[in-house]
C-alpha cells in the first residue's frame, strides 16, 4: 500500500470516528453524566478536608447566615449562596457537601453543551471522560471548596461568550442596544467569577484582549462599563450595609511577600516572580495535570522539566493557530494563558496544591486535544494521528485503575453510619477526639479554647467557637499570655498533627508548642494538664492558670535562665 493510500485511509478513520461520536453524541453524554453521577458518589468523602478550608467556608456561611457577619477574606460570594443551604441544614456537613455535588453536575451538563458541534468530537468526549472517571476531578463534588461552584460560573461565562460568537457570524446586527443585550451576561458572570475567586479578574482581562484581537471595540468597552459598574454597586453595598473598605488587601499582601507567613522575609522582587513562574509551571503542568491524566502516580512528587516545555510548545501551538480557525478554541487559549499564568506568577511555590488549577483542568486537555488532532490532520502528520488515539485511549485506562485504587467504600459506609473518625489518621483522631471532649465537658459560657484549624473543631464540636493560634506574634511571654487573657481564653488544644499529613515523620506542625514554650520559660506553671488522647500522636487539652502572671514566685529568675 502506497504512502497516499495510508494517508487516505486514515483521514477515512479518523472521518468515521468523527461521524459515529457525531451521530451518538447524545447517547455518550447520558452515558458520560451516568458515568460522573455514579463515579461522584463512589469517591463521596464525608469527612471534611484536613486542610481547613472547606470548614472555614462552612463557618463563614454560619456567621453570614446567623449574624449577618460579611465574609470579607477571600471571594464573598461562595460563602454567601453556601450561607443559603446552611440556613436550611445547619452544619449537616454531607449534606452541605451535596451542593457542590449539584454545582460539579451541572457544570459538566453546561461544559458539553457549550462546546458541542464547536470541536471535535474525540476532544469534547475524551476531556469529559476524564471528567467523570478522575478522582481528581471529582473531588470537589463532596467538598465544600469553592472551586465547584467556580467551576459552574466559569462554564457559564464561556456559554455566553460562543452564543456572541455564534451570533456575529450568523448576524450583521451591530445597533449598540442589541449587543449590550448579549454581553450583559457575559460581563455578570465574569464579575460573580471574580466575588467567588480573586483570581476570576483575569477573566475580565480574557474577554477584553478576545474582543480587542477582533476589533470588536464596542463589545469591550460594554464589558469594561458593565464590570466597573457592577462592582461599584457592589462596593457601594458592602460599605452601607457592612461599613467595610473595597477591599481589605490581606490577600494580596500575603502573595506579594517571599513567604505568605513569614513578613520578616520582605517582599518578592521581579526575579522571584519570575522564579515562581518556573517553579509553579513545573510543578502544577508536570506533576498535577500529568496525574490527572493518569500518567503519574500521585506518590510520585517529582517534575520533569522535559515535559512542560512540551506541553507549552503544544498550547503555543494551538495559539497561533486557532485565530483564524476557531474562535471558540482561541478564546479557551487566551483564557487559559491568562488565568494560569496569573496562577503560576502569583502564587509562592509552596503552596503547591492542584485545586488552585483544577478549574482550568478541563479547558486544558479540551485545548492540547483539540491542537494535536487539528494540526496534525491539517499538516497530515500521519504518525501523530495513527498513535494519538492509543495514547488518549491509554489515559482514560489510568485514569479508571488509579480511580479505582482510592476507591474507600468502607470507610464511607462507616462515615455516613456515623463514625465521624474513621479514615482519619491517628493524629487527626486524636485531635478530633479532643475536640468532643471539650464539647461535651466543658462549658460554652464560662470556657473558651484555642487550637489549631478551630473551623474544623467547630464543625465537629457541633458549632462550639475556638481561637485560632495561626503564628507567634512578636512580644514578651506576658504579651503572649495577655493576648490569651484579653481574649477570654481558658483552655488550650496540644495537638500533634503531622507535616506531612501521608506518613508518620515524628515531625509535627508545632506553632502551638512554640507559642507555649515562649510563655512556660518565663511562667514554667501556667498551664495544667486536663485530659490527654493517642499515645504515639497524642493531643493534650491544658487549663491555662491566669493567676500565674503575677505571681514572682512562681516566675523564672532571670539570672538562672
Amino acid at each position: 500500500m502506497s504512502n497516499n493510500q495510508s494517508k487516505d485511509n486514515l483521514i477515512l478513520m479518523d472521518d468515521k470516528i468523527e461521524s459515529w461520536l457525531r451521530d451518538r453524541s447524545a447517547l455518550l453524554f447520558y452515558i458520560l453524566a451516568g458515568v460522573f453521577v455514579v463515579f461522584s458518589f463512589l469517591f463521596f468523602n464525608a469527612r471534611v478536608s484536613i486542610t481547613g478550608d472547606d470548614s472555614t467556608y462552612i463557618t463563614r456561611a454560619i456567621n453570614f447566615w446567623s449574624s449577618g457577619k460579611f465574609p470579607d477574606y477571600q471571594g464573598p460570594l461562595y460563602p454567601i449562596v453556601l450561607s443559603l443551604f446552611a440556613g436550611i441544614f445547619g452544619m449537616n456537613v454531607i449534606l452541605l457537601k451535596l451542593t457542590s455535588f449539584v454545582f460539579l453536575l451541572g457544570s459538566f451538563v453546561w461544559f458539553y453543551k457549550t462546546f458541542k458541534d464547536k470541536i471535535s468530537y474525540t476532544s469534547l468526549f475524551f476531556t469529559m471522560g476524564i471528567m467523570g472517571l478522575s478522582h481528581y476531578f471529582l473531588f470537589f463534588s463532596s467538598q465544600t471548596f469553592s472551586e465547584a461552584f467556580f467551576m459552574l460560573l466559569q462554564i457559564g461565562m464561556f456559554y455566553y461568550v460562543f452564543k456572541v460568537v455564534e451570533r456575529d457570524e450568523d448576524s450583521s446586527d451591530k445597533n449598540w442596544r442589541s449587543q449590550l443585550k448579549v454581553v450583559l451576561p457575559i460581563v455578570v458572570s465574569a464579575v460573580l467569577m471574580f466575588l467567588t475567586k480573586t483570581i476570576g479578574i483575569g477573566a475580565i482581562l480574557a474577554l477584553l484582549v478576545f474582543f480587542l484581537v477582533y476589533k470588536e471595540f464596542k463589545k469591550a468597552l460594554f464589558i469594561l462599563f458593565g464590570f466597573v459598574v457592577l462592582m461599584t454597586f457592589f462596593v457601594g453595598v458592602k460599605s452601607v450595609v457592612w461599613d467595610l473598605p473595597p477591599t481589605t488587601g490581606k490577600q494580596t499582601s500575603q502573595l506579594l511577600n517571599k513567604h505568605p507567613y513569614d513578613e520578616s522575609q520582605g517582599k518578592e522582587d521581579f526575579s522571584g516572580f519570575i522564579q515562581r513562574f518556573k517553579d509553579n509551571s513545573n510543578l502544577y503542568l508536570s506533576k498535577h495535570f500529568v496525574r490527572v491524566l493518569g500518567f503519574k502516580s500521585g506518590q510520585k512528587n517529582s517534575t520533569n522539566p522535559a515535559v512542560t516545555i512540551l506541553l507549552y510548545v503544544l498550547f503555543l501551538l494551538g495559539f497561533f493557530w486557532f485565530p483564524k480557525r476557531n474562535k471558540f478554541l482561541f478564546f479557551t487559549s487566551v483564557y487559559l494563558a491568562i488565568l494560569l499564568g496569573m496562577t503560576f506568577f502569583s502564587l509562592q511555590k509552596l503552596w503547591d496544591q492542584y485545586r488552585l488549577i483544577i478549574p482550568y483542568v478541563p479547558f486544558v486537555i479540551l485545548f492540547l486535544v483539540s491542537t494535536v488532532i487539528q494540526v496534525s490532520k491539517e499538516k497530515n502528520i500521519v504518525l501523530v494521528r495513527k498513535f494519538f488515539f492509543l495514547v488518549l485511549i491509554l489515559s482514560l485506562g489510568l485514569v479508571s485503575v488509579s480511580g479505582y485504587n482510592n476507591m474507600d467504600l468502607k470507610t464511607l459506609s462507616k462515615n455516613i453510619q456515623g463514625d465521624k473518625f474513621a479514615g482519619f489518621t491517628p493524629d487527626w483522631v486524636s485531635y478530633l477526639k479532643m475536640v468532643d471532649y471539650v464539647e461535651s465537658n466543658l462549658s460554652k459560657e464560662d470556657t473558651y479554647v484555642a487550637c489549631r484549624k478551630p473551623n474544623i473543631a467547630r464543625i465537629y464540636a457541633k458549632g462550639r467557637k475556638f481561637y485560632g493560634v495561626y503564628r507567634i506574634p512578636e512580644g514578651s511571654a506576658e504579651d503572649l499570655v495577655q493576648q490569651l487573657k484579653d481574649r477570654n481564653v481558658t483552655h488550650i488544644i496540644v495537638a500533634s498533627l503531622r507535616k506531612n499529613p501521608h506518613v508518620f515523620t515524628g515531625q509535627t506542625i508545632n506553632t502551638i508548642k512554640r507559642y507555649m514554650a515562649v510563655i512556660v520559660k518565663e511562667y514554667p506553671k501556667m498551664f495544667k494538664l486536663v485530659k490527654k488522647y493517642g499515645d504515639k500522636e497524642p493531643t493534650y487539652l491544658f487549663e491555662i492558670d491566669y493567676s500565674q502572671l503575677n505571681n514572682p514566685v512562681v516566675k523564672v529568675n532571670e539570672n538562672n535562665k
